[in-house]
């Protein structure tokens, strides 16, 4: 298919982190890293069949389509950029609870009761 397709580390890391995005923008963090770890074993398999069953599909959307879904096989065949991928999930969710978390604590600052203000008013 595309033959002699060779990626560098960065562009590895680059397509690691869209995907890591992506999944994180949708909020299925938890869900993926649940799917890439039961996976993780058939990770080679699974480039294989895509390669095999899904690759000659996509020629007939564009050469884009079909070079950009290769790099993605490439990539994820790999079970350490599957690792890599659920080590950024895993960091996305945590920042994403401790932003949460922060949220609500600042909004349950108890507000100042309607009578102490009234009193302070009145100079009670």
């Amino acid at each position: 298919m595309f033959k002699g397709l060779e990626l560098t580390p960065e562009e590895e890391e680059e397509i690691i982190k869209r995907v890591a995005d992506k999944i994180s923008e949708y909020g299925m963090n938890a869900a993926a890293i649940l799917m890439l770890q039961t996976f993780k074993p058939m990770a080679y398999i699974g480039g294989q069949m895509g390669r095999f069953f899904i690759s000659p599909l996509l020629y007939g959307l564009g050469d884009k389509i079909s070079l950009g879904s290769e790099k993605l096989f490439m990539v994820f065949e790999n079970r350490d950029n599957l690792e890599k991928l659920i080590r950024m999930l895993e960091q996305k969710a945590e920042e994403e609870m401790r932003k949460r978390e922060e949220a609500r604590r600042d909004k349950e600052e108890p507000a100042e009761k309607p009578l102490r203000r009234f009193r302070r008013f009145l100079g009670i």
